[in-house]
């Protein structure tokens, strides 16, 4: 799952998010993205999986396992650890 927004003023979430979805789908891992805009219960299980009140998208989390928010994704991809890092290996 990847915690997204559809409703932010944030240019650096938005570009954050397409990027992670960028690499995602490009390296052909499915993902489900959750619009926390939509529901405010969806907002607090996000900061409750990333076990911070204040997190923002984008957060990834596979099944009940949190595996990070943008930076650690990002250097993941750079350390080519993204299989570890998404749980998938």
């Amino acid at each position: 799952k990847v915690y997204s927004t559809s409703v932010t003023g944030s240019r650096e979430i938005k570009s954050q998010q397409s990027e992670v979805t960028r690499i995602l789908d490009g390296k052909n891992i499915k993902y489900e993205l959750v619009d926390i805009s939509q529901d405010n219960a969806l907002r607090e299980e996000m900061r409750a999986k990333a076990g911070n009140p204040k997190a923002i998208p984008p957060q990834i989390v596979n099944g009940d396992h949190y595996c990070g928010d943008y930076e650690l994704f990002v250097e993941a991809v750079e350390q080519n650890t993204l299989q570890e890092f998404l749980k998938l290996a």
